[in-house]
């Protein structure tokens, strides 16, 4: 049944709905009550919150990763001097759209657009426009600006509305795992996962117990890598996160290595292989030739 909205108060219910099926990964459910609130604004005559609402269903459509020009949308929504709220928005989703279609430049770019303007707005967007650009930042290996980025954003948010904050510590622990720092990012990762767990964030989960599998892995403990990359696999199969399955097939591929299983590392790479690369029958045997550790950026 397609939802319908009436009035201002359904449509704050709406936005908080599809604001927590968002985090949650629930994509497919939230983009019908982005459309209703959509149809809502339309007929209200308030052009301001017309333009939120589409930078929001702009957002989940990137996510699903519908056709639709709305990147261009949200470029026409910048270019009519809106207000910060709304530029925030439509800037943010435009670093998303181009973070995705891994164009780093371009996401920096909207990023940095997104972090000065939620400077004058709050703590919480500043936040997690800074979590943003800390991942373009990881994306392109500039991982000592990030960490600090990550840093200063987990400092902003102090509410876990959202899964918020325990989305940055898992974007700080992965950094900081590659910087060395082992045993500190090896913390905040097992502290995002039980947080993002307890809440229900499958989606976030899925992406933290990825960090984490890396993270186990780096410290010499390959079970642990094992048994996290596992259950991110089912996790990501289960959100329809392509990206983090082939992750996730990787790390327990180098898990299995580390734990002298050659045998196992092979069928995992063979999966691999079936699944993303059908036409490169000689990947699995080459991949338990090498660190594949080396190859994997979580963020990229």
């Amino acid at each position: 049944m397609t939802p319908r909205i009436g009035s201002a108060s359904e449509l704050e219910a709406a936005r908080a709905r599809w604001s927590e099926l968002v985090e949650a990964g629930r994509l497919e459910e939230a983009l019908p009550l982005v459309e209703a609130a959509l149809a809502w604004a339309a007929i209200s005559g308030d052009a301001v919150l017309a333009a939120r609402v589409r930078c929001n269903r702009a957002r989940v459509a990137i996510e699903l990763g519908l056709e639709g020009g709305y990147a261009a949308e949200l470029r026409d929504v910048l270019l009519a001097n809106a207000d910060d709220e709304t530029a925030f928005l439509a800037a943010y989703s435009l670093a998303r759209f181009y973070e995705l279609r891994k164009e780093s430049r371009k996401a920096r770019f909207y990023a940095q657009l997104a972090r000065d303007r939620a400077e004058r707005l709050d703590r919480e967007r500043l936040g997690s426009s800074l979590n943003q650009l800390g991942n373009v930042l990881v994306a392109e290996s500039r991982f000592d600006e990030a960490a600090t980025t990550y840093a200063r954003a987990l400092e902003l948010v102090a509410s876990d509305r959202f899964s918020r904050r325990s989305v940055i510590l898992y974007n700080l622990g992965y950094c900081e795992t590659l910087l060395g720092r082992r045993r500190a990012g090896y913390g905040h990762l097992v502290a995002a996962v039980r947080a993002l767990r307890r809440q229900g964030a499958r989606r976030h989960e899925a992406l933290a117990r990825l960090d984490l599998a890396f993270a186990a892995l780096e410290s010499e403990k390959p079970r642990a890598a094992a048994r996290h990359a596992g259950r991110a696999l089912e996790l990501a199969r289960e959100s329809g996160l392509g990206e983090a399955a082939k992750n996730a097939l990787y790390l327990l591929g180098a898990a299995a290595t580390a734990l002298g299983d050659r045998f196992a590392a092979k069928r995992w790479y063979q999966q691999l292989q079936a699944d993303f690369f059908p036409d490169a029958d000689y990947l699995p045997e080459l991949l338990v030739q090498l660190d594949v550790r080396k190859l994997v950026n979580l963020k990229a």
